[in-house]
């Protein structure tokens, strides 16, 4: 009878180790590496603003990425293709350093409950003209929202996030400028 009961309890502990070992090992949000300790604890360096910023503008680069690929497949005009195009390469290299400073901060980007892009409603099937349109308009509504983010975090505390918006700033305001000029 005692012989069983140690069994048991043997089972048990080694079920108990394997399943806090397979747990400790799930750290990642698609192909992003996060530590294990941010998952438990959500402890992070950012404050509210910082996180807010780095998570807003990381939001809306992602959404000109994927709809600039859409535009670059789809679209007719050379002028729209083109800014697409550049805007893309611009805001990828914008997430690569918003990672690389989410990172140092503690903070999870992506997070894992960010919405993925999704064209809007009856802009899968439309005309390039149309799609062309929306594109403009979304992506100056993504710019006037990194842009506000921006200006905010150039006031930050923060001087790592002072000093890459601050850098950063300029050349939004000029992309911005830009893409009204098309509309």
């Amino acid at each position: 009878m005692m012989l069983k009961m140690t069994k048991k309890i043997t089972l048990f502990g080694i079920s108990a180790v394997a399943c806090v070992l397979s747990m400790s090992s799930c750290t990642s949000v698609g192909e992003h590496k996060t530590s294990a300790e941010l998952y438990y604890t959500n402890i992070t360096k950012a404050d509210n603003e910082e996180l807010t910023f780095l998570r807003t503008v990381y939001k809306a680069a992602n959404d000109e990425v994927a709809f600039a690929d859409i535009i670059s497949q789809r679209g007719t005009n050379a002028q729209i293709k083109s800014l697409a195009a550049d805007l893309s390469a611009k805001y990828k290299a914008m997430q690569t350093k918003i990672e690389a400073v989410a990172k140092s901060e503690h903070v999870i980007i992506p997070n894992a409950a960010m919405p993925a892009f999704e064209l809007p409603a009856g802009l899968d099937s439309a005309q390039s003209a149309v799609l062309e349109k929306a594109y403009l308009e979304q992506s100056v509504h993504n710019q006037e929202t990194m842009v506000e983010q921006f200006e905010i975090a150039a006031r930050n505390t923060r001087k790592v996030i002072q000093d890459y918006a601050s850098e950063v700033l300029p050349s939004l305001d000029k992309n911005l400028e830009e893409t009204k000029s098309l509309l």
